[in-house]
């Protein structure tokens, strides 16, 4: 009788877990050199394909892995997400975005290869502009009652 309500309390329990995404090696990051690591290579070394891939304009793919374990619809879950840039030709250039991700790509040897970092995103702060400003003067109009 008790080994029949120990395991209905963990089928009871399992039965709210669930799992989404693919679960991939986030320490293989270390290994990616911007410029050189290619996505098939970042494939094999993350050990999983992508959830999603975007094709950018510019010829750029972004490739978003992800890995989420949920227990007890979302009352507690951890989530993994990393979001990686390749060049139109294939290759390693930056870490988009990252969650719950620990380590950093390492920088290629060669700094004059061409790589450069992207410019951080300007600030959502609207910084003022002397030659935008224009005074604005109010004037009280009086007009007659008839």
């Amino acid at each position: 009788m008790f080994k029949a309500a120990v395991v209905g309390g963990a089928l009871a329990f399992l039965s709210g877990c669930a799992t989404s995404g693919r679960s991939f090696n986030e320490m293989a990051l270390a290994e990616f050199v911007p410029g050189q690591t290619t996505y098939t290579q970042a494939v094999r070394l993350l050990g999983a394909e992508p959830v999603n891939t975007y094709s950018q304009l510019n010829g750029t793919m972004l490739a978003q892995w992800e890995h989420k374990i949920t227990v007890l619809t979302d009352a507690a879950y951890y989530r993994r997400n990393l979001l990686l840039r390749f060049s139109p030709d294939g290759r390693f250039e930056a870490v988009v975005d990252s969650n719950n991700v620990l380590p950093s790509p390492k920088q290629p040897a060669d700094s004059a290869s061409g790589y450069t970092q992207m410019p951080p995103p300007p600030s959502p702060v609207r910084q003022p502009n002397p030659e935008l400003e224009q005074t604005v003067s109010s004037q009280a109009v009086a007009y007659p009652l008839k």
